[in-house]
């Protein structure tokens, strides 16, 4: 009876026609999928490419490195060598005292010997050159025969009524050992 009247053939169609559009359906996501597999496939390329690049050239850089590194450490054992010497010359240095002493004598007399004393001017005049230093005090050297008559010249050289302070008066010496004369480029 199903035969007779065509159903069988109509149901047969329709289920025919639905499996054609779920089969195309299937296609479509199959080939969608296909198209996203082909794109990430294509990006995982091109970040293997770029990965591959980068450590080529990080490769080169760490040759170019390591190339590099004698005479890098040549230059660092260079400078430690120079470091130490100037460490040298810095100690040799601060055990200098370098002060700055006035000669206060033109002439001198045969048999006069050098002295030494800190003058200072506690209450310069505010417009005095050399102010602030009058203040802290100066070393001047006189010549003399002995440290009375030194100091005595002292006195009358810088007179306390012009606002002098004359320290102890000793004999001077240079002292010694002298630092090395700088090198001339000539």
């Amino acid at each position: 009876m199903l035969q007779s009247s065509g159903t069988l053939t109509g149901v047969a169609l329709l289920g025919l026609i639905v499996i054609a559009i779920v089969f195309a359906a299937q296609l479509e996501a199959l080939v969608s999928a296909c198209r996203n597999l082909l794109a990430y496939r294509q990006q995982l390329q091109q970040a293997r490419r770029k990965v591959e690049q980068e450590t080529e050239a990080a490769l080169g850089q760490a040759k170019s490195l390591q190339d590099e590194l004698p005479q890098l450490q040549a230059s660092v054992e260079a400078l430690a060598q120079e470091y130490e010497r100037l460490a040298g010359d810095a100690s040799q240095a601060r055990k200098l005292h370098i002060r700055e002493v006035v000669m206060s004598d033109i002439f001198v007399t045969q048999g006069d010997r050098p002295f030494i004393a800190t003058v200072c001017r506690p209450k310069p005049d505010p417009d005095e050159p050399l102010a602030e230093q009058w203040k802290a005090g100066r070393d001047h050297v006189l010549y003399s025969s002995d440290t009375k008559t030194a100091a005595r010249r002292f006195a009358q050289r810088y007179p306390t009524e012009r606002g002098f302070a004359v320290g102890p008066v000793s004999p001077f010496t240079i002292p010694r050992p002298l630092p090395p004369e700088p090198e001339s480029d000539a």
